[in-house]
């Protein structure tokens, strides 16, 4: 079974095991096979960056609810 997925950017085809997949998970980290599955979303840096430029409203409301909530030490609240 294929673990492939495909760039939220531009659709290309890509394997988040692999060198090319992005957000990187740096090398000594436990599970980072894992935790490359989980979390990569994008087949090249190009894409991520441009992702981040065209959400870049909301990424940096996202970045500073989190910020603020760690400054208060406040847990996320879900739903």
């Amino acid at each position: 079974m294929s673990n492939a997925r495909y760039c939220v950017t531009c659709g290309k085809k890509y394997y988040p095991k692999s060198y090319y997949s992005y957000p990187e998970i740096t090398w000594g980290v436990e599970n980072r096979e894992e935790q490359c599955q989980e979390y990569a979303r994008f087949h090249s840096l190009g894409c991520m960056k441009q992702w981040l430029s065209d959400k870049r409203q909301a990424f940096a409301n996202l970045v500073d609810n989190i910020t603020e909530r760690d400054i208060r030490n406040q847990p996320i609240e879900k739903g």
